[in-house]
């Protein structure tokens, strides 16, 4: 029976706004076609600032800087606690999801998700956001060209959430 009812919650859903708008007298095929055009726009203005950031992080990816930063912040990152293998997974999250993603299965793999570690990366994983990417979208999008402070806040309280998320694993261990 749930999944009966999982199946059929999402068409259920469109039918009944499809026939409250029918009702209220909307022309309900127009009005998607115009929403349509206004999402293909939205794509399109957004659509460069998404290359940027792509063509980013297959650099950041391809040169080995990722590498280099990892091994400049081992020692200091194992002096306050945090294990050095998560350094890539902290360093690539905010940039980009996919690589964030590659990463943390590349970790649990190694090393399994009933780990310290595995938990650790899983817990960061839950706990922070594709900052730059989600801002380039939302920014682009809304043709913000001015982020003020809204990258520093987004990047400090991600690094807030990814660190809190590997101290209270370490509690909790």
């Amino acid at each position: 029976m749930a999944e009966l009812l999982s199946n059929a919650a999402i068409p259920a859903v469109v039918f009944l706004i499809v026939v409250t708008a029918y009702i209220k007298g909307v022309p309900v095929f127009d009005t998607f076609v115009e929403g349509a055009k206004e999402g293909a726009r939205t794509a399109f203005d957004i659509l460069p600032v998404m290359v940027g950031i792509l063509a980013g992080v297959a650099v950041l990816n391809g040169s080995g800087l990722i590498d280099i930063m990892t091994g400049l912040l081992q020692k200091p990152a194992q002096a306050a606690g945090i294990p050095g293998e998560t350094l890539p997974l902290l360093l690539i999250r905010p940039f980009s999801g996919s690589a964030s993603l590659g990463l943390f299965s590349e970790q649990i793999a190694k090393v399994g998700p009933d780990t310290f570690l595995g938990r650790a990366l899983s817990t960061i994983m839950g706990s922070s956001e594709t900052v730059l990417y989600t801002l380039a979208v939302y920014f682009g999008g809304a043709k913000v060209k001015n982020t003020r402070h809204a990258i520093a806040a987004s990047l400090i309280s991600s690094y807030t959430g990814m660190l809190a998320a590997i101290f209270i694993c370490r509690i909790i261990e």
